[in-house]
């Protein structure tokens, strides 16, 4: 018996309710992945149940670091492979089950700032004119917004009905992820960049008074701070031997190593040989492709500038007719520029983190933002990057 309303779409019910309960239950079945029914889907309403719980599977992929792609709470082929890669770092064959119980809701509320204000201005295609902007900016608050919870745009409207105009103080309900903002990136690079100073010169030592009360036999061992410097020797009991502090123990920093899938368009994770994380990317072009091989992160440039060439995009040739364009987060390379030991490549992010593993560039590897800024900070130079 055939339950009462639309047929197709109780259909893509079921089609996607099977696809979440192959992904979330916490029952540890070895049995291999049972495929949904191909149908025609259509989009139901972002708080159906179907919906809510794609939802809570995409931000606990993304809080673990295996990205799904843009958050939009619908089943596509990004959410499936980070699931799949989350079940392999945990011990279970991909496409098994895992619980996702920890996210009560997928949802929170959040209070459009001054600093999301901060970085809204003009935006342009025209690269003559970009490069005549001080910073390439959002161009609405509602693109900063979805950028800053990894959010497709279109799902944030859906997520908030009846909101047009939106400004500082506005409360929108956005998904209930770990925040990206450019301006995070700029107060990164200004630590990075004042870190190669001393934050606190030394100062100048206070001479020690030429008596045998403060003598080197008598002075306090370094790492003992009951006492100060300039203060009269504690008493010690003959019998009792100083007890120097043990040294922190040191800590583990594991061997990290990237590897790009051409054809899975997204870049995996190691450490220590097991698989830590995930991102969609778009790995160049049929034009351009990523060379296979074994590379090495050379560069790691937060907030770069940009030197617009068509030629180079075009034929990979150099020419005189270019243009530097300022960074921002709608740069064409984003927030972050990855540099390879090949001339003119490397992973970065991008201005339209909805069309990642969509379309094609001209040989260099695209990220979504708020994903390459999470990679960035996960790598140092001179890592491994294996592309296959």
């Amino acid at each position: 018996m055939i339950p009462s309303g639309n047929p197709v779409e109780h259909c893509t019910r079921l089609a996607i309710a099977a696809f979440a309960m192959i992904l979330l239950s916490c029952a540890e079945s070895h049995a291999a992945p049972v495929e949904a029914p191909a149908v025609m889907l259509q989009k139901t309403p972002p708080d159906s149940p179907e919906r809510m719980t794609l939802a809570r599977v995409q931000v606990l992929l993304d809080r673990a670091g295996f990205r799904p792609g843009k958050i939009d709470g619908l089943s596509g082929e990004f959410t499936q492979k980070a699931a799949d890669r989350y079940c392999l770092s945990l011990g279970l064959p991909a496409g098994n089950q895992f619980d996702i119980s920890g996210i009560n809701s997928p949802f929170r509320l959040y209070s459009i700032s001054e600093v999301d204000a901060q970085w809204i201005g003009r935006t342009s295609s025209d690269p003559e004119q970009q490069s005549q902007f001080k910073s390439l900016h959002y161009g609405s608050l509602w693109e900063a917004v979805a950028e800053r919870f990894h959010c497709d745009l279109k799902y944030l409207r859906e997520l908030n009905p009846g909101v047009e105009d939106i400004g500082i103080g506005s409360i929108l309900r956005v998904p209930d992820v770990m925040e990206f903002s450019p301006q995070d990136v700029v107060n990164l690079k200004r630590l990075l960049t004042n870190s190669a100073k001393p934050l606190h010169p030394e100062p100048t030592p206070t001479p020690i008074p030429n008596s045998s009360l403060y003598s080197l036999e008598n002075r306090p061992l370094p790492f003992d701070l009951s006492q100060s410097i300039g203060s009269p020797p504690p008493t010690v009991a003959p019998t009792q031997a100083p007890t120097a502090t043990p040294s922190p123990a040191a800590v583990h920093e594991p061997v990290r190593r990237l590897v790009l899938d051409r054809t899975e368009r997204l870049i995996e994770l190691y450490e220590d040989n097991k698989l830590a994380g995930c991102f969609p990317c778009t790995p160049g072009s049929t034009k351009f492709p990523v060379p296979e091989g074994t590379w090495r992160i050379t560069s790691n440039v937060l907030m770069p500038h940009f030197r617009w060439d068509k030629s180079v995009l075009e034929s990979g040739v150099r020419s005189d007719n270019a243009h530097l364009l300022p960074p921002g987060p709608n740069s064409p390379v984003g927030i972050v520029w990855m540099g390879i030991n090949r001339p003119s490549l490397g992973m970065h992010g991008t201005n339209s983190p909805d069309r990642i593993g969509r379309n094609q560039s001209s040989g260099c590897i695209r990220l979504a933002n708020w994903d390459a800024f999470l990679l960035c900070q996960r790598i140092n130079l001179g890592i491994q990057l294996e592309v296959r």
